[in-house]
């Protein structure tokens, strides 16, 4: 497959978030890993 004009820099495996499932005794749910880290209160700060 190939792309034309700017989106010849594009990489689709780059546009991937990665996804966690919670598994309770209320059923399965799935989370984005940010989404995730942010419920357990853990933040990344960086600059």
């Amino acid at each position: 497959m190939s792309y034309s004009g700017e989106r010849d820099n594009f990489a689709p495996h780059m546009a991937l978030v990665p996804m966690v499932i919670e598994q309770t005794s209320r059923g399965e749910r799935s989370f984005d890993i940010y989404s995730r880290l942010l419920k357990e209160r853990v933040i990344f700060l960086t600059g």
